[in-house]
């Protein structure tokens, strides 16, 4: 896992997501980007990994997340098995893919926005079989329970 930026360095998980939920679209766009689009989605993606646990019997499917952060597309893997989740690069074809903006994506992860709100509005697709997708992002170690 890569070390924390300055930027991010000494705040706490809570201070982050107050940003998130807090700050227009504008102020997350130039802080992610101050940062460091990379650092961040990679930071962003190995904490998600590591929230899916181990589940016997589990075969393994590749769930895709494609951000666009105003026309440049941040592409994203999570390879899940029987032993949990790992970060993968893009390459065979995902069982499901979500599609949405950055800044929407960092919102919905920080729990500032309703996942279902913004799929019903259609801020946030799913293509492939969303309904493994909505299962597998259920079945999410949550923080703190």
């Amino acid at each position: 896992m890569p070390d924390l930026p300055d930027e991010l360095a000494g705040r706490s998980p809570e201070e982050v997501l107050a940003f998130l939920r807090e700050s227009d679209d504008a102020a997350i766009r130039e802080a992610v980007h101050g940062i460091g689009t990379p650092v961040v989605l990679d930071l962003l993606f190995t904490g998600m990994a590591g929230r899916f646990g181990a589940r016997p019997g589990r075969r393994p499917d590749r769930l895709a997340f494609a951000l666009d952060d105003d026309g440049t597309e941040h592409v994203h893997v999570l390879e899940l098995d029987a032993t949990g989740a790992r970060t993968v690069p893009p390459g065979p074809r995902p069982r499901a893919t979500l599609s949405t903006t950055l800044v929407r994506f960092l919102r919905v992860a920080a729990g500032a926005e309703d996942p279902k709100k913004a799929f019903l509005l259609g801020r946030l697709r799913l293509s492939g079989d969303p309904v493994w997708a909505v299962r597998t992002l259920a079945g999410m170690d949550r923080p703190g329970a």
